[in-house]
């Protein structure tokens, strides 16, 4: 005679709690998950690039202080530092203003609009910079410094573009009010943390 288990779909947790056995991933009844999968997934993100660019910059500062060379910048690279800023803070607005109405409204399109566009802005800005380097003559084999800023500055913008992409993802859902406040925060996290990662890129590079 084969014994046959019945896995209840909600079973009761040693706190008295309920945990459901449906995959929908919520806590004690009457509570919810202990942090949403979308801002897990991001958080897990944000580590997984902080590591990779804490290994870089870690090599870029011992390359570049054996080598004694700094790289000036050309003058585009702080257009596009305040760009990148703005951007940060046109889509923080905007995220404060989906928080208040629940969904997109003509304003806060208009600035989640704003934050995309400067977003493409920083990278036809950073294309630029590398077009007044090579101009200039100063190559990826050129120093430590000019070898690190290409590098550096290409993992960024690849991690922009990424970004670009999430955010584009939003526009589209824009009138899905339920995917909206799930993933803006998390996008928007992880679009401000990025901002950070170029100011500490820009320190790094200029280290003597």
């Amino acid at each position: 005679m084969r014994a046959t288990v019945v896995i209840p779909k909600e079973i009761r947790g040693i706190d008295g709690g309920r945990f459901r056995g449906d995959g929908g991933g919520r806590g004690a009844e009457g509570g919810g998950p202990l942090m949403p999968t979308a801002q897990l997934f991001v958080w897990l993100l944000i580590v997984g690039v902080g590591m990779l660019f804490a290994a870089l910059s870690s090599a870029a500062i011992v390359r570049i202080g054996l080598d004694g060379q700094t790289l000036r910048f050309p003058p585009i690279v702080w257009g596009n530092t305040a760009v990148l800023l703005l951007s940060s803070l046109v889509l923080g607005l905007a995220q404060w203003h989906v928080g208040r109405q629940g969904m997109f409204q003509p304003s806060s399109l208009r600035l989640f609009g704003g934050a995309v566009g400067c977003g493409l802005l920083f990278l036809l800005g950073q294309l630029g910079a590398w077009y007044e380097l090579i101009q200039q003559g100063i190559l990826l084999t050129s120093s430590s410094a000019a070898a690190f800023f290409y590098v550096l500055t290409a993992a960024h913008g690849v991690h922009v573009l990424g970004g670009i992409v999430a955010l584009s993802a939003l526009w589209i859902n824009r009138r899905r009010g339920a995917v909206v406040r799930r993933w803006l925060g998390p996008v928007a996290t992880y679009w401000h943390f990025l901002t950070l990662v170029w100011f500490a890129l820009l320190a790094i590079l200029q280290l003597r």
